[in-house]
């Protein structure tokens, strides 16, 4: 899945949490859930960025930001560095160490059509849209 589309994910987990002990851990459990999940990312990864930040800076600004929220979000991102360390060059695949990312350890969801970006950016506007009308 898209870096946007993970975020979202893990800040929506994030919020129904009352205190941000289990956050990481719901983060990056929501990342390994979507990435079994068929999907399409984007060819240049800096649109993923971009799309990230202004998830994350819509909550930030509009209210909707939590400390579960932000570190359930944090985390569900964060496996995904490995990935732009890969895109980059700077990392082998062999070298990738989450489990949806290794070759061999969790079966990757296979890549589809253009629609499943669609799909994510609609999850991610309505997950940021949830959660800053849940917080007003």
């Amino acid at each position: 899945m898209c870096v946007f589309t993970h975020f979202a994910a893990g800040a929506l987990a994030g919020s129904f949490l009352p205190v941000p002990v289990a956050a990481p851990l719901l983060g990056l459990g929501s990342h390994l859930l979507l990435d079994v999940i068929p999907h399409r990312d984007f060819e240049d990864y800096r649109i993923e960025i971009l799309l990230w930040l202004a998830a994350m800076a819509a909550l930030g600004v509009m209210g909707g930001m939590t400390l579960p929220i932000a570190l359930a979000g944090l985390f569900a991102v964060l496996p995904d560095l490995e990935n732009l360390l890969w895109k980059l060059g700077r990392l082998r695949d062999d070298q990738k160490i989450f489990p949806g990312h290794r070759p061999g350890w969790l079966r990757h969801g296979r890549e589809t059509g253009r629609s499943s970006i669609v799909l994510q950016i609609v999850f991610t506007v309505v997950v940021v849209a949830f959660l800053i009308r849940r917080s007003s």
